[in-house]
């Protein structure tokens, strides 16, 4: 009697290795990057005059922007890409150290021109132009790429690949077997992926002083960055009884 009831305590618990789905994942963040340089820009010009009275100084500002607009349809292919704004007009006032106060020294009358340049490689040319003119600064430079939906497209593919290599390094490190996966999601980051912004700072000396030389520039280089989340469940092996 005791050796009929060992034979079936051991066929009772004799089965089967299988694999199977846990609660158990691994959720990790993969990062593409791509880097480019800008192949455009978009430039916010400032004309501002200060006269005895408000006629001379809007009529001032009329025939410089003029001037400037002359200019801009030698490089932008599209004139109705040019922007312009009204004028603005006031009272121009100056500081007196000796008054302590400001001084009333006429009226100002200003406006701004926006446009996009496509061809970074003629931004001397164009500002040796502009210098010929009377327009006040490049008050804002946009750099960016037009490119810039296809890099993301790559950083993306990037983030993915990326994910996907340290989900299989944590698992062979872990020794466990890896299942499908469960959920995968991507964000663009917080770097500058569309466009690279200059303050028009650096341009504010922009006068016949700089002997009518334009300016080179075509910007630093810009990022393009995407951080994906990706989780994958982990299998498990579980005995199986045999029937």
């Amino acid at each position: 009697m005791r050796k009929i009831l060992l034979i079936i305590l051991v066929i009772g618990f004799n089965g089967v290795q299988a694999q199977g789905l846990s609660n158990e994942e691994i959720s990790v963040v993969g990062i593409g990057r791509v880097t480019a340089f800008p192949n455009a820009a978009e430039l916010t010009l400032q004309v501002y005059h200060v006269k005895p009275t408000l006629r001379e100084a809007v009529n001032e500002n009329q025939s410089t922007t003029q001037q400037v607009l002359a200019v801009l349809k030698k490089y932008v292919i599209n004139p109705t890409e040019i922007k312009t704004s009204f004028i603005t007009t006031g009272k121009a006032t100056r500081w007196n150290a000796k008054k302590g106060a400001d001084e009333f020294i006429g009226f100002d009358s200003s406006q701004k021109i926006i446009f996009t340049l496509k061809q970074l490689s003629a931004m001397q040319d164009l500002t040796e132009d502009l210098l010929k003119t009377k327009f006040y600064k490049i008050e804002k430079i946009n750099y960016f790429n037009t490119e810039a939906s296809t890099y993301l497209e790559q950083a993306q593919e990037m983030a993915v690949l990326d994910a996907m290599d340290v989900t299989k390094r944590l698992a062979q490190t872990a020794h466990v077997d890896l299942g499908s996966i469960r959920n995968i999601s991507a964000g663009n980051s917080a770097s500058n992926q569309k466009r690279h912004f200059v303050s028009g700072g650096e341009f504010e000396t922009f006068s016949k002083g700089m002997g009518g030389r334009g300016v080179t520039s075509s910007g630093e280089l810009i990022t393009y960055e995407v951080a994906v989340n990706m989780t994958t469940d982990i299998l498990v092996k579980q005995i199986i009884p045999k029937l």
